[in-house]
């Protein structure tokens, strides 16, 4: 192959850079590439991979010319084997596809290092559920030389899996540099977990069967009788929004399939054990944590989640009557949290500073990465 007879004479480093399918530039990934290439004297190629379909894509390439790959190009694959790490907020199959069947192209993909910089702070449901087992260290698949944490209380959950210290970076999640809420914010965002076990029936079109559906059902209609319907957003999971935008017709205009605009436009965010509710709350968001079902999902887990009522940063509404009254008291208090949610939030999420960023470029050079 080219790849291979050119990487003997190489004198750069080359770096990879990508998101979820390598279809988007809105998380840390491209947050980090971005970074990067502000910076001067690197002994390094840094490269951003992006699926041409991408509303991104045309922006990118003009900004930063050939520095950006399309996805399944001559280039993609030839910096693809070329490549000495690959540093993304998704594990390394995403560089190309979920699924990759040709042997070559995917033993090289396994055995590049990799720089894991989450796209979530891993502190909501259990690592211990059976769908997590692949994430052990014992299963990895990949070379995960590195995974980004953002405190001691989730460096713990890591430990369960298998991994210790020298394989964590606690520096904070890059993309929460640059996250922010909206001024005139005032929606409240509804996003439950989703519930992998269901996964047949949405499969077998029978989304009406789910918990997951209900459990949405039932929320827009307390906030109906509460006369909040129209400040309610409800952010369904990707395998439902396509459902919810065809069938949904009555509620569309509060139906947001972008958890990230969401995220801008809520003053309220609730979910049961989503961890985007950190990222809620670092950009000002008042949290709730709605477990009404929370003794079903442990049931289906199959295993006990580290969040609970001790360490949850924000009040806990067991039914929808509590969970009406929590929100008209964040109302009512101009959405302020205690002093103790704060302290628990700042347990969970470190850093405040907005230099996460920073963080991982100088555990990048310390590692000569760049």
């Amino acid at each position: 192959m080219i790849a291979d007879s050119v990487v003997k004479f190489k004198k750069k480093s080359v770096n990879l850079y990508f998101e979820k399918d390598a279809s988007s530039a809105s998380e840390s990934g491209f947050v980090m590439f971005e970074a990067i290439k502000k910076l001067e004297h690197l002994n390094s190629v840094n490269k951003f991979v992006i699926d041409k379909r991408s509303s991104s894509y045309e922006i990118l390439r003009k900004q930063y010319k050939h520095d950006i790959l399309k996805r399944f190009s001559f280039k993609h694959y030839y910096y693809l084997f070329m490549a000495d790490h690959f540093i993304s907020s998704e594990l390394s199959n995403h560089v190309i596809a979920t699924k990759t069947f040709d042997n070559i192209l995917s033993n090289k993909i396994k055995k590049t290092p990799l720089y894991f910089l989450q796209h979530g702070i891993m502190f909501a449901k259990p690592v211990e559920n059976p769908q997590g087992r692949s994430f052990y260290k014992e299963n990895q698949n990949n070379n995960l030389v590195k995974s980004v944490i953002s405190s001691d209380l989730e460096a713990l959950e890591f430990y369960k899996m298998g991994y210790d210290k020298q394989d964590l970076m606690k520096t904070g999640l890059p993309k929460l540099d640059h996250a922010y809420l909206n001024k005139n914010a005032n929606k409240i965002a509804f996003m439950p977990t989703w519930r992998y076990w269901e996964e047949m029936y949405v499969v077998n079109n029978e989304i009406e069967k789910t918990s997951y559906y209900q459990s949405i059902i039932e929320v827009i209609d307390a906030f109906e009788k509460a006369g909040l319907l129209d400040r309610l957003l409800i952010v369904p999971h990707n395998k439902f929004a396509q459902y919810f935008k065809e069938n949904f017709k009555k509620y569309a205009h509060i139906i947001d399939t972008n958890p990230t605009e969401s995220l801008k436009n809520s003053i309220i965010f609730i979910t049961d054990y989503s961890s985007i509710i950190y990222d809620a709350v670092y950009r000002g968001a008042y949290p709730i944590f709605y477990w009404k079902e929370k003794d079903y999902l442990i049931k289906n887990y199959k295993a006990t989640p580290p969040l609970n009522e001790s360490n949850a940063p924000g009040p806990i509404a067991y039914d929808e009557a509590e969970l009406i009254d929590e929100i008209n008291k964040a109302i009512d208090g101009n959405y302020i949290l205690n002093e103790e949610y704060n302290h628990k939030y700042e347990e969970i999420n470190e850093f405040k500073d907005n230099q996460n960023t920073k963080r991982v470029i100088e555990k990048l050079i310390e590692d000569k990465v760049l």
